[in-house]
């Protein structure tokens, strides 16, 4: 069933009389139901009305009708929570919010819903920003029932899902005899089989029907993003739902997407600053791009067995280091929200890195959902708010990568590409001398060209791409950021509301704080930083639970196995839930039920050591950098010895164990004594396919791992030191 959403209607007092209301009201609701019958192919029943007009006369009024007057300011009103569209008068558009603009104020705090002006004969014409605002003559929603058809039309143009839409409709009414790929035709080759027939049954006919090929020309293909084809528009629309330059679909996960990016904005020999805790294919696209890695301080909470977030000053000590001008850094990745869910301030990061003329890229694989609820904003007083999600139109990252098969409404491996409009600006308006050398990069004509950038993110992308996508992952990317937009805000408000309820309910239950039950930031980031006030933040939505001792933890692992409750990750001490989209209010009462079951396992860690050891000793395995560049590395012919014998060679392989879950070897770092008694106490607590790229037969020792050779050692390229 269709939940009521709200209209927000900021008019004249005197523009409005009790009469006319109804009729906006009951047009608009009816011009929405058959947008939503027609586009989304419901049979359910729709609410009556699905669409609720809020009327209100001021800015003032405004503001409180969507968030409650007492706590901060993310904590919204049942209707703030149901917004999904703006409708202003034109006269109001120059209003003020709080002390800024009413354009900035809901820039700021509502940027994907859409925005309606609405114009007047004889009023001065306004000037709105190229997207996510349209004029239409008041005329249209104030007598909607002769307009019908254009508010359909305007509702399509917010929420319709171009290449889901045009898909389903093809298979529909189009597609007839396949001579193309896949080989399954359409499913067939499965429904007519005597033994595969239940397979059939089991995923549905649907799902093999849309699984079509890219020589159905008229429904677009991934390679191929300038034409325009319900894939393009999709991607279009996407771009606009998420405050971008652009966006691109990617069907092979984020893991592809970082390394693509890599690859287009990194030249070989060219230094990327890192955090070791990012995942494996940010080291994968160091590698393949041939850059020069610069790690920076990795932060390791024994107690928790988790991976900290890098420290402001950390990351302004590395961007501001001394080195020459061949070593000088193009490139930050960062990973925001990090796994156990710390944000990173993105805006601080992004003046720093632009004013030493460094580009800002943001793994933000584990929150695609940042940009669609006020509740990420941070305060840094005096009036002045930001936004944690890392592509923003304030200030943040110039690049970002999601998955978001993650955290939203889509299939496994589906991810998206954003590039930022900052980025853009950049590169074609921006004359600063820092970034003279990326306008040289991505030059046309002598000047730096946004097109000549899309052009090689494009080619790049087709070095990755599958040349047969599978459309359902497309479509599925499509109605995410659409879903996104329309419900979004309820969506990530229950889910916080929902979140905090059922922390209250456990730490109750267990006689302790919160603080002691579950992970936040300070527990997570650790002591000596006053992490909040320079605007880190912890992600409610990653529920971290501690458990006192590592037996605690186990044994509340075979409790919820028992419960067939299945966890994101566990480390010695914790277990990471993740609540997403498809999370539902009754998954928290029965993950409450175990934990009240097994109160008297939770709690804060009893021991500050992980079964790894010290936090000095699992650092001191992460801490050192590459002596040779990792791409000459890892395609050096090498050889295999065992691992205690490797002290002192040059890795020409990968090994990351799980836990605690980095990279420990990485080609081109030199082997020391403590990378080797880290690797081996993984082997020992849970066996050798615990850790990836380990060479062993049957799964006994000897436990190999590929160095160079001596003659490789001697010729491949030696990096300078690190200051």
């Amino acid at each position: 069933m269709v939940r009521s959403l709200s209209v927000m209607y900021l008019h004249r007092a005197n523009r409005l009389d009790a009469k006319r209301l109804p009729v906006m009201e009951y047009g608009l609701t009816d011009a929405f139901r058959d947008f939503c019958r027609e586009t989304f192919d419901t049979q359910a029943a729709l609410d009556y009305p699905p669409l609720k007009l809020v009327v209100a006369n001021s800015t003032e009024a405004l503001a409180k009708a969507l968030f409650t007057s007492a706590g901060p300011r993310s904590v919204l009103t049942e209707l703030g929570r149901a917004c999904c569209l703006f409708v202003i008068d034109d006269d109001l558009l120059s209003s003020d919010v709080e002390g800024r603009s009413l354009r900035d104020w809901l820039k700021l705090f509502f940027p994907a819903i859409p925005k309606v002006v609405l114009t007047r004969p004889g009023h001065p014409d306004v000037t709105l920003p190229a997207r996510r605002w349209t004029k239409k003559d008041a005329r249209v929603f104030e007598a909607p029932a002769k307009h019908h058809e254009r508010l359909v039309h305007l509702f399509k143009s917010f929420w319709m899902p171009r290449f889901s839409t045009a898909l389903r409709q093809y298979v529909k009414v189009k597609a007839g005899t396949n001579w193309h790929t896949p080989g399954h035709n359409g499913g067939r080759a499965f429904a007519n089989s005597p033994f595969l027939h239940g397979f059939h049954q089991a995923f549905g006919g649907t799902l093999f029907r849309t699984d079509l090929s890219v020589s159905v020309e008229s429904l677009g293909d991934l390679s191929s993003p300038e034409g325009h084809t319900p894939l393009s528009e999709a991607q279009k629309l996407t771009s606009e739902i998420f405050g971008t330059a652009q966006s691109r679909y990617v069907t092979n996960g984020t893991s592809t997407s970082n390394k693509a990016m890599l690859m287009t904005l990194l030249r070989p020999g060219e230094t990327v600053l890192i955090d070791r805790n990012c995942h494996k294919s940010v080291h994968h696209a160091v590698v393949t791009s041939g850059a020069v890695p610069r790690y920076l301080p990795a932060r390791w909470n024994a107690r928790l067995g988790v991976w900290g977030p890098v420290a402001l000053e950390d990351i302004r000590r590395a961007l501001e280091a001394p080195c020459s001008p061949s070593s000088k850094p193009r490139l930050l990745v960062l990973t925001t929200c990090t796994y156990e869910g710390v944000l990173y301030p993105v805006w601080e990061i992004a003046r720093m890195c632009e004013r030493v003329g460094v580009l800002f890229y943001a793994d933000e694989a584990w929150a695609a959902y940042l940009n669609f609820h006020p509740y990420y904003t941070f305060g840094r007083g005096k009036g002045d708010t930001v936004r944690y999600n890392a592509v923003n139109e304030t200030c943040g990252a110039h690049f970002a990568v999601q998955s978001t098969h993650k955290t939203l409404a889509a299939f496994s491996q589906a991810s998206m590409v954003h590039v930022s409009t900052r980025f853009k600006q950049l590169l074609e308006e921006d004359a600063s001398p820092q970034f003279r050398w990326l306008r040289r990069r991505f030059a046309l004509h002598g000047r730096g060209s946004y097109e000549k950038f899309s052009h090689d993110l494009h080619e790049i992308l087709r070095y990755w791409h599958s040349t047969s996508p599978h459309y359902p992952f497309l479509a599925a990317l499509d109605v995410a950021g659409v879903q996104m937009r329309l419900e979004g805000m309820k969506l990530i408000d229950e889910r916080i509301r929902w979140t905090a309820a059922f922390r209250k309910r456990v730490a109750d239950e267990c006689g302790r704080p919160e603080n002691e039950c579950f992970a936040g930031l300070e527990e997570i980031a650790g002591a000596g930083i006053d992490w909040r006030n320079v605007g880190y933040m912890k992600d409610p939505l990653k529920i971290v639970l501690m458990l006192r001792t590592p037996r605690a933890c186990v044994a509340f692992r075979k409790a919820l196995l028992k419960a067939h409750i299945q966890w994101e990750k566990a480390s010695a001490t914790t277990i990471l839930f993740l609540v997403t989209a498809g999370t539902v209010e009754e998954h928290f009462e029965y993950l409450f039920r175990v934990c009240r079951q097994y109160r008297k396992l939770i709690g804060r860690p009893i021991l500050a050591k992980s079964a790894f050891g010290k936090s000095d000793a699992v650092l001191e395995a992460v801490a050192g950098q590459a002596v040779a560049l990792p791409h000459d590395a890892a395609l050096c012919d090498g050889e295999l010895v065992p691992i205690e014998e490797s002290e002192g060679r040059i890795a020409s392989q990968f090994l990351v164990p799980y836990p605690p879950g980095i990279p420990v070897f990485i080609p081109g770092l030199r082997i020391s004594k403590a990378m080797i008694r880290l690797i081996r106490d993984v082997i020992a607590s849970d066996g050798p396919d615990a850790v990836h790229g380990l060479f062993c037969r049957g799964g006994h020792a000897p436990y190999l791992v590929e160095v160079l050779n001596r003659d490789e050692e001697s010729r491949v390229r030696r990096l300078e030191s690190v200051p």
